[in-house]
């Protein structure tokens, strides 16, 4: 029997479809006692493998049975639940090369569940295939991190280890599996370790007969994060290895594409010899950079209108759809290749470079982060380099973020269709409107380009990213059903992916990559599961918990005047958090609903869950209120 799940309760209702009666079934388990075998080719894709073995760990967590894992040679007596293509499943006329990239099918019948897709192939190209996307510290090869499976599922007994398949490796077959598991058995992944995952606890379990064949709705969906306290506290301190799974089980990843400051390289390229990267130096090309600029790798910027430098970037481009790979921290994945630059103000002070950027020198609304006063200055070096690579390359595309001055699209000009583009949403600053709006007007602007491709960064690290670099404690940015609008629009707007920026805290992280996969998912149905599922007996106080946090700092009028008349940026800080939304009396309603929580929490796994937000949410404000009111008596003194 394996070990570690925290096993609650028999019904859930949010994916689980329940048969009649009479219905037809499959029986994977009965009184305890395993009904079916599962069936993998020799050798299994990655994918194949990590699902089979979550199959196996969740049925016997679920039932105590734990059903046999055989390769396609052996004969098989009784049910089969063939995972991944095997030699059963081209008996039945299914190849994974016939699904669709990121495509699978959970297939149940009497005697046997299909539960496959397409998936990478370990063979030499696919290892050699070159590639870095918007977490741009991580590669293709990379992500391809190995685990001590027993570990990482709280399992007892010797180590696992196995590979994972990369976050954009096809892996329709784990998509299946964790399709099934959730729909058909009720498992629930609120996090990365044992004590986040809820799943029922029965004997016998059987899945009414039925198919699905889809994909999940937005093709590229990546978030990846838990190093900041609440998170950390709420998921229990995961392990990096359970981190890495988490990201599987919630199919982040998918579709190839990144987007992100692409030039940290250049230096070391047509600079000078960088001594710890002698082999990126190609030689001296100062016309590349910025005139009268200075400033290292992250800082000096480059003559954006100098016909040399666009043909050397398109060279770029050009060299990796060859099949040349990426040279230094480029980001390319698939059929993109970035364009994004520094992130600084430092342009070029040439005079046709000044003379491009006087164009928009008030091509603002205020003083927003978000605005268009370097927009025809750099999407026309991005339109530049995307037209001549158009040349010999038609069918690969040009990646660009819509980037603080370079948010607003351009109006002198069309940008070239082979331009994708990425606006940076400021999504959890919805309580200041008049930034929101600003983000939402050039958003709009930008989805109304017909055929243009538009994915999204979201930046999900604020309030907290601010507070933790400076050292304050924030209060929380709890948005659920904001963001949960906002998904419903993007899913509506053809968005085909986001980046988050951070990721938001244990419910929001979870609601959000849910619905990247499945838009009809009623964000109160799963808000109400959530709390249902995971705190039993103290449900109702910490999901009024939640949502009073939520309700605060969602509300702009709980903000001072200016933020709802100012045309300028505003992010919380210290005295924003503990003198305007975390007051005293606030802090009161809440700390008597997780005092209630503590009480109704009956057991220990309800009692360790609650603990996880006391720790993590109360105890977090409660300090951060306090060390903001002894400072600032401090400063009086």
């Amino acid at each position: 029997m394996t070990h570690g799940i925290g096993m609650m309760i028999a019904t859930i209702g949010l994916l689980l479809p329940l048969a009649s009666a009479d219905a037809a079934s499959f029986v994977l388990a009965a009184d305890g006692r395993a009904r079916a075998s599962i069936v993998t080719t020799q050798p299994p894709t990655p994918a194949a493998r990590l699902a089979a073995l979550e199959l196996q760990h969740y049925i016997e967590a679920i039932t105590g049975a734990r059903l046999p894992i055989v390769d396609d040679s052996a004969k098989v007596a009784g049910a089969r639940i063939l995972v991944g293509e095997s030699v059963a499943t081209r008996a039945l006329g299914l190849k994974g090369e016939d699904f669709a990239p990121q495509e699978y099918i959970v297939d149940i019948r009497p005697d046997t569940i299909i539960l496959m897709g397409r998936d990478w192939l370990d063979t030499p190209e696919n290892r050699a295939e070159a590639g870095r996307g918007t977490n741009w510290g991580t590669t293709l090869a990379e992500w391809r991190k190995e685990i001590d499976y027993a570990a990482a599922t709280g399992q007892e007994g010797p180590e696992q280890r196995i590979e994972l398949p990369g976050l954009f490796d096809d892996q329709g077959t784990c998509y299946a599996v964790y399709d099934f598991l959730e729909r058909h058995c009720g498992v629930r992944w609120y996090g990365p370790t044992p004590l986040n995952i809820v799943a029922p606890s029965k004997p016998t379990l059987e899945a009414a007969v039925g198919k699905v064949r889809r994909a999940p709705a937005m093709p590229y969906r990546e978030g990846i994060g838990g190093g900041w306290p609440i998170v950390k506290a709420q998921w229990n301190n995961p392990s990096g290895d359970q981190l890495d799974l988490y990201w599987r089980r919630l199919r982040v990843g998918g579709e190839k594409w990144g987007g992100n400051h692409s030039f940290m390289s250049f230096q070391d390229r047509f600079l000078q010899e960088n001594p710890e990267r002698p082999e990126l130096f190609e030689g001296a090309r100062p016309e590349y950079f910025a005139h009268g600029q200075e400033g290292g790798a992250g800082e000096r910027q480059f003559c954006y209108t100098n016909p040399a430098l666009i043909q050397q970037v398109a060279q770029d481009a050009r060299d990796y759809f060859d099949g040349r790979g990426i040279k230094g921290y480029q980001v390319a994945m698939g059929d993109t290749f970035a364009i994004v630059p520094l992130d600084n103000g430092r342009w070029c002070k040439c005079d046709t470079c000044q003379e491009a950027l006087a164009k928009d020198k008030d091509n603002k609304r205020g003083s927003h982060f978000n605005t268009g006063t370097a927009t025809h200055y750099l999407f026309g070096f991005i339109d530049a380099v995307a037209q001549e690579v158009a040349k010999t390359h038609p069918d690969k595309f040009i990646s660009a973020l819509a980037y603080h001055v370079y948010a607003y699209p351009p109006t002198e000009f069309d940008l070239a269709p082979n331009v994708i583009v990425a606006p940076c949403l400021q999504a959890r600053q919805h309580w200041a409107p008049l930034v929101w709006q600003n983000d939402l007007d050039f958003y709009k602007r930008w989805v109304a380009q017909p055929g243009r491709r538009v994915y999204l960064w979201n930046y999900y690290c604020f309030p907290m990213e601010p507070a933790a670099i400076q050292g304050w404690h924030c209060f929380p940015g709890f948005s659920a059903h904001t963001l949960a609008k906002q998904i419903k629009m993007y899913h509506a707007d053809g968005v085909r992916g986001v980046f988050l920026c951070g990721i938001g805290e244990q419910v929001d992280y979870y609601l959000t990559m849910k619905m990247y996969d499945d838009p009809a998912i009623d964000a109160d149905a799963l808000l109400d599961e959530f709390f249902t599922a995971y705190f039993g007996a103290a449900a109702a106080p910490m999901q009024a918990f939640y949502e009073r946090i939520e309700a605060i700092y969602s509300n702009p009028l709980n903000y001072p005047e200016e933020v709802r008349k100012k045309e300028t940026q505003y992010h919380q800080n210290a005295r924003v958090a503990w003198e305007c939304l975390g007051t005293e009396e606030r802090m009161a309603e809440l700390q008597a609903l997780i005092e209630r929580a503590q009480a109704r929490a009956s057991s220990d796994v309800e009692k360790r869950r609650v603990q996880t937000w006391t720790e993590g949410v109360w105890d977090y404000m409660a300090e951060g209120r306090r060390a903001y009111f002894e400072e600032k008596a401090a400063k009086k003194r």
